[in-house]
C-alpha cells in the first residue's frame, strides 16, 4: 500500500475510534516503536558499572558493596524477564540481558579479586606481595573478559525507536577498565620479579566460601610435590606441583560445615587453618498481596531460587501448615474463601543439606468482584427533545440483573438486563445531564458504578460552519481528509469497516482489488500507535503519583503499584489492572483490543480524578 494512504486509513481508523481530543494531540510521525524505557534501564547499569570501577580505582572499599548489589540486581532482572516469558510476554529486555548479567557476574568476581590483592599489598611481607602479584595478574585476565563483555554490548541492535537504532555507550566504562588495568599493572611491575619463602604454607580464597563455590587454595613451600589435606564433612587429598615455591589449586567443597586445611610436603606440615563452609542463601520469589475474588477457586504461585538466581529443585516449601513440592523451583496452591476477608500467610522454605531456609510473608484479599459496566452514548450535545440512545455492557452473567439509571444524582429508573442493554431517552429541559449506572450488589459482586457520561441539551442547533470550528481536529487529519475525498472512492466502505472492528481485526482487514496493500506496515502502524498512547498515558498517571505522594526516588510500574497499595487501597485495584495494561502493550508488545485501550483510558481517568 502507498504510504501515504496507510496514514490515511490510520487517520479514519484514529477518528472513528477516538475522541476528537485524543486525534487531536496525535503525532502521526511518532507512530513508532520505542524501547527507550528499556534502553535507559539498562544505561543506568552501565552508570552503576563506571562508578564501581572508579571506587576501586581510588581504593574505596564500597566498591565491595555495590558490586555485590548491582549482580543482585541483575539476577532479580533476569528471573522478572522469565516471569514475562512464562505469560507469554517477551520484553525487548531479553535482548540485553544476556551481556549485561555477564558483565555483572565479572565485575562482581573483579570486586573480590582487587580486595584480596590489596590485602596482600598492605600486609607487606614478602609472600603476600608475591601472592599480591599473582592476584594482579588475575585481575589483568579478569579485566581482558569484561571488555569482551561491553563489545557484546555495545554490538546490541534490537533496541529501537522509531527508526533509529538505541546503541549503548560503553567508551567511558572502557576507559575506566583501561586506568584500573593501568593501576594493576603498575602494582604488579612495582613487584618485580620475587621469590617467595619455602615455608609451608596455604591459604584459601574466598575465606568463607559457599558450598560448589570456586576456591582457590594457595600457598608457598619447596619446589616439587605436595598434598593439601582436607579434613572435615569431607575427607580429600590434593595433589600438587610447586614451582618458584609456590602453589595454587581450585576445588569446590560439596558439604557445608567446618573444615581444616594443611599442606604437606616431604614429611613436614604447614600449620593448619580452619574455613567455614556454609549453605546456599535462598530465597522466595512471590508478590506480597494479592487479590482475589470469592466463591472462585484461584491459583498462587511462586519460585524459590538461590544465591545465583538458580531454581531451587526436588524440595518441599511450607504454604501456612501445608507441605507444597517444588516442581523446577516452582510451587503452586489453589486455594478458596465463600466470603470475604483479609488472609496472612508466611511462606517457609526449610534448611536442606544444601539450602539456608528462608521465608516470606503474603496476605491475600478474598473481595467480591466489581461489575464492570460500561456505557456509551452516540453524541454527547443534542437538541431538546431529541431522543438520546444509552448502551451498556457488563461482565458476562448467567442471570439478569438489576440495575440502576442515574441522572444527575439521582434515580430515574430501575431495569433487569443481561449483558447488554440500551435505553433511550428524551430530554425536556436544556442544561447538562451526568449519566451512569449502578448494581446494589449481590453474593458475587460489591456495589459497581459504571463510567460516567455527560450530555449538554440545546434548545438550538450550532450552524454547521460554528459546529465545524469548534471541532479540534489536528490540522494534519484536515488536510489529509480532504486529499481521502478527492482521491479515494472506497472510503465508505472502509469507514464502514473500521468502525466495527476492533483493533486486531483492523490488522487482518482483507486486501482490496487493484491495492498493494501492505499488512505488516498497517499492523506496525497501529501497534506502534498504541505503544505510545500507553506510554503518554502512563507517564501523566506516574508523575500526578510524584507530585501527591512527594515521591523521591524513581520507581517502576510494579513498585509503584506496591507502594500506592500502601496509601491508597481504593486506586491500588485499578492501578493494578493498569500497570498489568502497560506492561502488555510496553514489555510484552502486545497489541491491544479496542475495548482493553477504552478501560486503560477509564481507568487512568478515574484515578487522575481521585487524586
Amino acid at each position: 500500500m502507498n504510504p501515504f494512504k496507510s496514514k490515511i486509513l490510520l487517520i479514519i481508523f484514529i477518528i472513528s475510534f477516538f475522541s476528537n481530543v485524543a486525534a487531536e494531540n496525535i503525532n502521526l510521525e511518532n507512530l513508532e516503536s520505542d524501547d527507550t524505557y528499556v534502553y535507559n534501564y539498562f544505561e543506568g547499569f552501565l552508570d552503576s558499572y563506571e562508578n564501581t570501577i572508579n571506587k576501586m580505582i581510588q581504593n574505596n572499599i564500597t566498591y565491595i558493596n555495590d558490586s555485590e548489589s548491582v549482580f543482585k540486581e541483575t539476577i532479580k532482572l533476569d528471573l522478572e524477564i522469565q516471569n514475562y516469558e512464562e505469560y507469554g510476554i517477551n520484553s525487548s529486555a531479553k535482548f540485553a540481558i544476556t551481556p549485561f548479567y555477564s558483565f555483572s557476574e565479572n565485575l562482581n568476581e573483579l570486586s573480590k579479586l582487587c580486595l584480596e590483592m590489596d590485602k596482600n599489598i598492605q600486609l607487606n611481607t614478602t609472600n603476600s606481595k608475591y601472592f599480591a602479584k599473582i592476584t594482579g595478574l588475575k585481575i589483568l585476565d579478569k579485566i581482558d573478559v569484561m571488555n569482551d563483555n561491553l563489545d557484546d554490548i555495545s554490538n546490541i541492535s534490537e533496541l529501537k525507536k522509531d527508526d533509529e537504532i538505541l546503541m549503548f555507550d560503553t567508551s567511558a566504562l572502557e576507559k575506566s577498565l583501561d586506568y584500573l588495568k593501568l593501576k594493576i599493572t603498575n602494582n604488579v611491575e612495582k613487584i618485580g620479579n620475587i621469590t617467595p619463602s619455602s615455608n609451608l604454607t596455604i591459604f584459601v580464597s574466598p575465606e568463607n566460601p559457599m558450598i560448589y563455590e570456586n576456591v582457590s587454595i594457595y600457598g608457598t613451600g619447596l619446589n616439587g610435590k605436595g598434598k593439601i589435606v582436607i579434613i572435615g564433612p569431607e575427607n580429600a587429598t590434593e595433589n600438587i606441583v610447586l614451582a618458584n615455591n609456590y602453589y595454587s589449586k581450585s576445588y569446590s567443597f560439596e558439604k557445608a560445615g567446618t573444615y581444616e586445611l594443611k599442606l604437606t610436603q616431604y614429611g613436614k606440615e604447614s600449620e593448619t587453618i580452619k574455613l567455614n563452609v556454609s549453605k546456599i542463601p535462598t530465597k522466595i520469589i512471590i508478590e506480597d498481596n494479592f487479590e482475589f475474588p470469592i466463591l472462585k477457586e484461584s491459583t498462587i504461585s511462586g519460585k524459590v531460587i538461590d544465591f545465583y538466581g538458580n531454581f531451587v529443585n526436588s524440595e518441599t516449601i511450607y504454604f501456612g501448615n501445608e507441605t507444597l513440592n517444588l516442581k523446577n523451583g516452582i510451587f503452586e496452591k489453589i486455594i478458596y474463601s465463600d466470603n470475604e476477608k483479609l488472609e496472612s500467610y508466611q511462606l517457609n522454605f526449610p534448611e536442606t543439606e544444601e539450602y539456608l531456609p528462608s521465608e516470606k510473608n503474603i496476605s491475600v484479599n478474598f473481595s467480591k468482584s466489581i461489575l464492570d459496566i460500561k456505557i456509551s452514548i452516540e453524541k454527547g450535545k443534542i437538541n431538546l427533545n431529541e431522543h438520546c440512545m444509552i448502551k451498556g455492557t457488563f461482565n458476562e452473567y448467567e442471570d439478569d440483573l438489576t440495575l440502576n439509571l442515574w441522572v444527575n444524582g439521582e434515580i430515574t429508573e430501575t431495569f433487569n438486563s443481561k449483558n447488554n442493554f440500551e435505553k433511550e431517552m428524551i430530554f425536556n429541559r436544556t442544561g447538562v445531564y451526568d449519566i451512569f449506572i449502578t448494581y446494589d450488589g449481590n453474593e458475587f459482586y460489591s456495589f459497581s458504578k459504571s463510567n460516567v457520561i455527560t450530555v449538554t441539551v440545546t434548545d438550538n442547533p450550532a450552524p454547521i460552519l460554528v459546529v465545524f470550528q469548534k471541532i479540534k481536529f489536528n490540522w494534519r487529519i484536515l488536510l489529509l481528509a480532504a486529499v481521502l475525498i478527492v482521491f479515494s472512492t472506497k472510503i465508505p466502505k472502509l469507514i464502514g469497516n473500521i468502525k466495527n472492528k476492533n483493533i486486531k481485526e483492523l490488522q487482518k482487514y482483507p486486501n482490496q482489488k487493484n491495492d498493494d496493500v501492505s499488512y505488516p506496515e498497517k499492523t506496525e502502524t497501529v501497534e506502534k500507535f498504541v505503544e505510545k498512547t500507553v506510554i503518554s498515558e502512563y507517564s501523566k498517571l506516574y508523575t500526578k503519583f510524584v507530585k501527591k505522594y512527594n515521591i523521591k526516588q524513581e520507581l517502576t510500574p510494579n513498585e509503584l503499584l506496591k507502594y500506592i497499595r500502601w496509601q491508597d487501597l481504593s486506586i491500588y485495584h485499578d492501578l493494578k489492572k493498569i500497570t498489568n495494561i502497560h506492561e502488555k502493550a510496553i514489555y510484552g508488545k502486545e497489541i491491544l483490543d479496542e475495548n482493553t485501550i477504552k478501560r486503560f483510558y477509564k481507568l487512568v481517568e478515574n484515578i487522575m480524578e481521585k487524586l
